[in-house]
Formats: C-alpha cells, structure tokens, sequence
C-alpha cells in the first residue's frame, strides 16, 4: 500500500502535535508492510479556488490555475492508495490550510454523475484513494472534533475509511505524562497497522487512542498554562 499524508500544520515538526500524531500512525502502517510519505501544505503554493467551474466544464478533471496544487500535489494525490488528511483543530474545525488544500481537490468530482449511496461528491476519475482523516486538539473534549468530522463525512462519503482525533494534544510531549501518554501513542500505531490490514479500526483501538490523560478540570487548568506560554498545534 503506498500512503500519501497531507500535513497542513504550520509549526515545525519538532513543536507540531499534528506531526507527532500522524508520524505515530505511520508508523504502525509501516510496520504492516505500508510505504509512506509526508508532504507539509506549508511548503507549496496553493491558490484559493475561484468558483469558476472550469474543472467540471471547461476543462474537465484539471484546475486552469497554475500552482503547485496542478502541477504537483493533485496528481500525487490520485496515485496514493491511501491518502491521510492531517489538521489541527483551528476553531472549531480543520484549519486554513487544509480547508484551501480541499477545495482544490474540486476537479476529482463529477456532479452531473449521480451521487454516490455513502454520500460524498461522485467522483471522476475511475481510481480514487481512500482517505483518513486525522486531527489534534489542545482542548480537553473530545466533542472539539464534531464540526471537522462532519465536514469529513459529508465531502468524501465512501471514500473515508477512518477518522483519527487526539484532544488534549499540548500533553503529548510533556516528560512528566508520558505514562498516560504512551498507551495513546501504542494505540496510534495499532491504528495504522488495522488500517493497513483490515481498511479500518476497531473500535477497542480507538477507545485506547482517545483515553483521557486526566481528570477534565486538571486538563483544562494545564492547557491553559500551556497556551499562555504559547505552546499548540
């Protein structure tokens, strides 16, 4: 299986919890045989969409805007088998970049085709990877994560097989939790594996990856002390 991961974090891998996340779950895909890449939104143009239409009438398949979005990332999409969307929670829902990376993706989709029954836009061409969608979050709900998996589920229908969500993500790399922290991270990696081998995951592996790490009002007097230093995503 050939996974493509779409990073639309802006901080650096060393301080990004969207990194931290997604590389766990890679790196259980890995150990099931899988062969992955991460490519970081930050680092290529993308153009906002124009509303013009063009790529479903005009020029069917192929955005007219020349960016890194046409010459390199919407190909490399369509080619993984797999592809994992990765975003930090930015109110409320996925972030700018990501958002701008979707609605990109326009071009994949045929809307004088009858729509698929699991939902999501039909597609146009006839090879479509299947996608999971992974995001973090610094607060301490997991309900922060509603918004965004609606977006999900309603744009990509069939083709999402799996939604990963961290909250309480400014923990993760804090010595004095990794106790709690590495049954989460062991949980990560299992996801990647089931992903892998059965094209989705448990639900016994996703109660272990979204455990709390402590009593709500503790987390949530932490995070704030977290953020007040300037600490997320």
């Amino acid at each position: 299986m050939n996974i493509l991961a779409f990073n639309s974090s802006p901080r650096d891998n060393e301080t990004s919890k969207t990194e931290l996340v997604l590389q766990k779950f890679l790196e259980g895909a890995r150990r099931a045989g899988a062969a992955a890449e991460t490519l970081y939104l930050r680092n290529y143009q993308i153009k906002h969409c124009l509303g013009c239409l063009d790529c479903w009438l005009k020029s069917p398949g192929r955005c007219v805007q020349k960016d890194d979005m046409t010459e390199q990332l919407f190909d490399r999409y369509l080619q993984a088998d797999l592809v994992v969307l990765a975003s930090p929670v930015y109110c409320a829902t996925m972030n700018a970049r990501m958002k701008l990376f979707v609605e990109r993706t326009l071009p994949m989709m045929d809307p004088m085709q009858e729509p698929e029954e699991l939902g999501g836009m039909p597609h146009r061409f006839e090879k479509m990877p299947k996608v999971v969608c992974l995001g973090v979050c610094g607060f301490w709900e997991q309900n922060m994560f509603d918004a965004m998996s609606l977006t999900w589920r309603v744009g990509l229908g069939g083709d999402l097989i799996a939604e990963i969500y961290r909250h309480s993500s400014e923990f993760l790399s804090i010595p004095e939790f990794q106790t709690q922290v590495q049954p989460v991270f062991d949980a990560l990696a299992q996801a990647g594996e089931e992903v892998v081998r059965q094209g989705q995951v448990t639900p016994e592996t996703m109660a272990a990856l979204t455990q709390p790490l402590g009593p709500p009002e503790i987390m949530a007097r932490l995070a704030r002390e977290f953020w007040s230093q300037g600490a997320g995503g």
